[in-house]
């Protein structure tokens, strides 16, 4: 068990580690790699917060989902990112291509989170 739960835990470094390293590479630096960065800090808080109030010990099951949480989280905020990035180019107004991008993602982002919610 604790051979397990420490490959878990190098596993969760791990995440963290690649979710940065893939942003970087997938993302100019700048405000959109802050959004990414932001969006796995609060990831981990709340995975943290849940942990101390729902589960006193780290368990196998506690850790892979916090693995999961880390790339849904990171899904989510590319997803709210990167359309709106592109719609913008393409329209040139910030309003209208926050109104298009927020239509067409809303309901991707909810599937991703409402998947990791029930898992």
């Amino acid at each position: 068990m604790r051979e397990s739960l420490t490959g878990l835990l190098a596993g969760l470094y791990g995440a963290i580690v690649l979710v940065i390293l893939l942003i970087v590479v997938n993302f100019n630096p700048g405000l959109t790699l802050h959004h990414h960065h932001g969006a796995a800090r609060r990831a981990l808080a709340g995975i943290i917060c849940f942990w101390f109030f729902y589960t006193p010990t780290i368990s196998v099951p506690a850790l892979m989902g916090a693995i999961m949480c880390m790339g849904v989280a990171t899904a989510n905020s590319i997803l709210v990112v990167a359309l709106p990035k592109e719609k913008l180019a393409e329209h040139g107004s910030a309003v209208e291509a926050a109104l298009e991008a927020g239509s067409t993602r809303f309901r991707p982002v909810l599937m991703t989170a409402f998947a990791m919610i029930t898992a």
